[in-house]
């Protein structure tokens, strides 16, 4: 029973950073087969990378460790910013007429969904490298990683859809801070 506690709750903790990263993404329209292509490249990044940590651990982050949390930085701080010029633009753009005329909004292109995939799932690398230290089966632990990270998706971009409708604009400029504070989180690793 402990071991599948343990199982879960890693699993949990390491989809933090996916349920804010759709929060901050889910405020643009979105349908359902958008936000399980967003929760399947959150899901499987959060997996592949956790079992990369685990197989290629020691090597890579020798290699990597000085800059690891500079390419985190750089790719989240970039989404960071094209989102708040984006809620910029929505809120106080010259493009602000009658809703006949505003052009229809799309949900976030799939290589931007998955570049926060990835920048957000890279302290899922370091758990991996745990896991492989350890004695422990990694398949469950890889499993419940992927798996919570989808929900977590799933659950942030339907939260922000809620929000969206009431604050819209402002929700996105919110967004866009949520994404630079994770950014610049990642400096302090």
């Amino acid at each position: 029973m402990m071991f599948f506690l343990e199982v879960c709750s890693i699993g949990l903790l390491l989809s933090a950073d996916s349920f804010s990263a759709a929060v901050a993404m889910g405020m643009k329209p979105f349908s359902q087969k958008d936000a399980l292509k967003f929760a399947a490249s959150s899901g499987g990044a959060e997996a592949v990378v956790a079992l990369l940590g685990t197989l290629l651990g020691t090597h890579v982050v020798s290699k990597f460790a000085a800059i690891d949390h500079w390419i985190a930085f750089t790719l989240l701080a970039g989404v960071s910013l094209h989102m708040a010029y984006e809620g910029y633009q929505d809120l106080f753009g010259k493009n602000k007429t009658d809703a006949s005329n505003e052009p229809k909004l799309e949900f976030h292109s799939f290589s931007k969904i998955l570049l926060v995939s990835f920048a957000t799932s890279l302290d899922a690398f370091g758990v991996g490298i745990g896991l492989g230290i350890t004695s422990k089966p990694i398949l469950p632990f890889i499993i419940s990683i992927g798996v919570w990270a989808f929900i977590s998706t799933i659950a942030g971009l339907y939260l922000a859809r809620k929000l969206s409708k009431k604050f819209g604009p402002v929700v996105t400029l919110f967004g866009a801070l949520v994404l630079g504070v994770m950014a610049f989180q990642m400096l302090k690793i």
